[in-house]
This record gives C-alpha cells, sequence and structure tokens, in this order.
C-alpha cells in the first residue's frame, strides 16, 4: 500500500521519506527576524531561511491522468527510481547507521567515473541512449507544457554529472543552451556534443568563451546563451545553472512557482553587505546606475533578457562592469536593482533580500561562517568557502524552499547526488499520479512579488 504524500506548512523538525513523503511539522512562524538572525549568528547556531515548504498535494481522482503516454521510457517512470546498494529513505530521515554505513564503504569503494569517451558511442542510437538514461520526454501535464523554461547551463568537466543534471531537469517543451568553457578537454565537448544532438531542445552555445574567475568572462557565458535561448519564442522564465548544481523542486513546482512570480524576477541584492571594493576607484556607472552586489544566480522573465540584449541602458552598464571585480555578481543584479530603469519584473523596493519578507528562492548554498543568514554545519567538506554536500547533508537538502542547491562533487561522496536524483525523480512521479497543491498565499506575501515592476 504506497502512502499519500502530505505536505504541510511549517518548519520540518524530522523528514520520514517511504515510496512518498511524511512529514512532521510544527507551528513555527513562516519568516525569521532579523532580530533572531542576529541571536543565532552570536551563539553560532544554524538559521532556517526562509524555511517554508507552501506544497500539498491533492487525491487522485481530482486530477486528470494522461492514459497515452508518447515517451519511450514509460515503464521506466511506472516504478521509482531506487539506488542500488544504499537506503536513500534512510538517508534523508538522517539515518546516524545508515549515514555511518555508507561513509565506511566510500572509503573502500572506488567510485568509477563514466568517461567522456564513452558518451560518443552511446549517443550514436539516439532512441536507446534516451531509454537507457531515463530521460522524461513528456511533457507529463498540460499546465508544464504550456509554461516552457529556459535555462543556462555553464560546464567545463565531469560529463556524467552534467548528464545527471539535463535529466533531471529535462522536459521537451523547455528549452537548454550548454556553454562549455573553451578550454575544456576535447573529449568532454564532443561527448556533450553527443548528448546535445540526441534532443531538438538541447544545445551549446553558438560562441563558446575562456571563463577566468572573477572577470567578466564568468558573465559572459550566461549573456552568450541568452542570445541562443532568445531565438527560442516561447520560454516564460530563464534560469542560469552550472553543471555542478542539482535541483531542489521538479518541473512542476517550478512552473507553478513562476506563475505565482507573475513576472517577477528573483535576484540576490544588497547595499549593505555589497563588496564595493570592486567598483572602487571606478567612475560612477552610466545613466545614474546604483550598483548593487549580489549572487550570479538568478530567475529572470524574458522580457528582462530582452532588455538585457537590446536596450542601450544596458550595454553601456555591461561596458562599464568591464572593470569591475566579479561583474556577474554586479551586472544582473544592479539592473534588477535600479526601478528607475523600469525592467520588466524589477524591484522597486528597499534592494536588499533577507531572510524575513525578501528571500532569495534562487538558489540555496551553504556558506557557513561566512554567509550573513546562516551557519548550517557542512557535513560534506569546504572548498572555497562553500560546503560541497555530503550524505549528511540530504536532510536540510530534502526540507529547503529554493529552486536548487549548490554544489554537488559525484566524485565525492556520490550517494549525496545519487540520493537526490532518486528524489526529484520519485517525487516527479507522486505529483504526477497524486497531485499536489501550491499554497500561493505564502508567494503573494513576498516583496518581490508584491513590488515587481
Amino acid at each position: 500500500m504506497i502512502k499519500k504524500t502530505i505536505h504541510t506548512k511549517g518548519h520540518f523538525k524530522s523528514i520520514n521519506i517511504g515510496n512518498t513523503f511524511s512529514i512532521k511539522t510544527t507551528n513555527e512562524s513562516l519568516f525569521i527576524s532579523h532580530e533572531d538572525i542576529e541571536k543565532n549568528k552570536a551563539s553560532g547556531k544554524g538559521v532556517d531561511c526562509p524555511g517554508f515548504y507552501p506544497y500539498q498535494t491533492i487525491k487522485s481522482n481530482e486530477i486528470i491522468l494522461r492514459e497515452n503516454q508518447e515517451f519511450p521510457n514509460w515503464m521506466q517512470f511506472q516504478k521509482n527510481r531506487e539506488v542500488e546498494g544504499v537506503n536513500c529513505n534512510f538517508l534523508f530521515n538522517g539515518n546516524t547507521t545508515e549515514q555511518k554505513r555508507i561513509l565506511r564503504s566510500m572509503l573502500y569503494t572506488q567510485f568509477v567515473v563514466v568517461p567522456p569517451s564513452s558518451y560518443l558511442n552511446r549517443t550514436t542510437d539516439c532512441q536507446q541512449y534516451i531509454k537507457e538514461t531515463g530521460f522524461i520526454t513528456s511533457s507529463l501535464t498540460e499546465e508544464e507544457e504550456n509554461f516552457p523554461i529556459a535555462y543556462s547551463i555553464v560546464v567545463y568537466k565531469h560529463i556524467e554529472q552534467v548528464e545527471r543534471l539535463l535529466r533531471s531537469i529535462y522536459r521537451p517543451q523547455n528549452v537548454y543552451c550548454i556553454h562549455c568553457d573553451k578550454k575544456a578537454d576535447n573529449t568532454f565537448k564532443q561527448a556533450l556534443k553527443g548528448i546535445t544532438s540526441c534532443f531538438d531542445n538541447v544545445f551549446m552555445s553558438t560562441r563558446s568563451i575562456s571563463v577566468t574567475w572573477g572577470d567578466t568572462s564568468c558573465l559572459t557565458p550566461d549573456m552568450e546563451c541568452m542570445k541562443d535561448l532568445w531565438r527560442h519564442k516561447k520560454w516564460k522564465y530563464f534560469i542560469n545553472l552550472t553543471g555542478q548544481e542539482f535541483p531542489l523542486r521538479t518541473n512542476l513546482e517550478l512552473v507553478r512557482i513562476l506563475k505565482t512570480y507573475n513576472g517577477a524576477n528573483n535576484l540576490e541584492g544588497t547595499v549593505k553587505r555589497a563588496l564595493t571594493l570592486r567598483w572602487e576607484g571606478l567612475p560612477p556607472p552610466p545613466h545614474g546606475i546604483r550598483p548593487i552586489h549580489g549572487s550570479v544566480h538568478i530567475v529572470v522573465n524574458r522580457k528582462f533578457v530582452e532588455y538585457i540584449l537590446f536596450n542601450k541602458v544596458a550595454k553601456d552598464f555591461f561596458n562599464w562592469t568591464k572593470n569591475t571585480k566579479h561583474a556577474s555578481e554586479i551586472f544582473f543584479n544592479t539592473l534588477n536593482y535600479n526601478p528607475q530603469l523600469n525592467i520588466s519584473g524589477s524591484y522597486k523596493g528597499v534592494p536588499e533580500t533577507d531572510c524575513t519578507s525578501n528571500p532569495f528562492l534562487t538558489r540555496f548554498k551553504n556558506w557557513g561562517p561566512s554567509s550573513p543568514f546562516f551557519n548550517w554545519p557542512c557535513h560534506g567538506k569546504i572548498v572555497r568557502q562553500i560546503c560541497i554536500f555530503g550524505v549528511g547533508d540530504l536532510p536540510l537538502l530534502a526540507k529547503r524552499p529554493e529552486m536548487f542547491a549548490n554544489k554537488f562533487y559525484l566524485n565525492y561522496q556520490p550517494y549525496t547526488l545519487k540520493c537526490m536524483d532518486q528524489l526529484m525523480f520519485n517525487r516527479t512521479r507522486e505529483e504526477y499520479f497524486n497531485g499536489f497543491k501550491l499554497d500561493i498565499a505564502k508567494y503573494q506575501s513576498l516583496e518581490f512579488i508584491k513590488n515587481a515592476i
């Protein structure tokens, strides 16, 4: 007997994931105050930011199931995905016995990496490749079919991990631009070309950039993909990703969330916490623009992308950012938080994302002590100040409300990413067969939605 999924409001105290999900919650408030943030920072405690999960399933007799499926792996979709050799449900539950067992096993088990060269052979028969890898080649629902999303994916290594990311977010109505670093290994590039050749809506960017950390070349790949994606007329929102990220939301959840955004963009932005040294000594930006610092990760509507590509103000400001440090953390954010520019979906309130009413829901990253909002324990390892997630982080990842998480290494505690893959696939099945409802009111109360241009 399969249990019904129950997604209820509140903060998670524990998670029990069987074939689907059962969740224990408390009646804590939806958001936390700045005072609580400061108290928890002072005491070294983690802060739940923002910590809500506004989903609820509905009974299967309340939705219409599609009878005739056209995608070749329909039989695979009938069953839950299970990772061999590990009980992912136990790991998501925080079962310490299973955590210790898996950590010990990974010490003595060599992880077999699928080399790029294998993809050159596997993708010669695209139909067989798609069937074997389990890509979902149906839009699944009419709602998803009518709300296509555009993605840029910036990559340079680890072809198997890139494939897993693409598979997890792939739907035939969406469109995907993959930018491969010009410095990447040639076999890796050829493997990517093999994969993209099997899909009409997945392609390599027309222009490839040699990316150098910290300069404008980190920004340019997304811009190049925007140009290529613009030729596809139907998509509603643009999301940028890297090859070391993974979704926390299913495609249907993303569609419901973005529809609730109603054209609003979600980008991180701050003046109080801005690293102004990155543009110190430069002349003022053109057109009276006020520089805003934030994350490179963005969710923006189509008209925002149009402004970036074709508006002279955006082009002038882009040229100004060429002399800054880490332009990728300045350009998009600044355009979104200068309301006098009147850009579609941009924010006309105070340019400060926070954990109370203006949260950054695009990406979850565990920066540890360097974060202004939360200091989660990292159960993986720290690389350049950011947590590379391990199996001990799975309970936290399962309850995060953001769209995507950063960062994963498939060759480090590989069961972390494999279990996340299982979770997203099985949740997709659960939503398809049983449906779910989104608590729209929780989103409508957010400042970046209420105060969008």
